[in-house]
């Protein structure tokens, strides 16, 4: 993993309450963002759910018609 170092601005009580839990803020700050990103992605799985409900026709058929639109002949592709 490649770290990059960056500069953020916390409110200084936030900063104070990070120091008092851990001596490694960034560590600290690295864990609560993939756990915020993570909750972001099973939120959106969440919400997309039931987004296929109420249109007609089988769901395979849906995605070949959006793949031909255009002229973009996905489903008739022999290689």
């Amino acid at each position: 993993m490649h770290l990059v170092k960056t500069s953020i601005t916390l409110p200084d009580d936030l900063l104070l309450e990070a120091r008092s839990m851990s001596r490694n803020v960034s560590g600290l700050i690295t864990e609560a963002l993939r756990e915020y990103i993570r909750q972001r992605k099973v939120q959106k799985a969440l919400e997309s759910f039931g987004s296929w409900k109420g249109r007609e026709g089988d769901s395979v058929d849906l995605v070949n018609n959006l793949r031909t639109e255009e002229g973009r002949d996905y489903v008739g592709r022999t290689h």
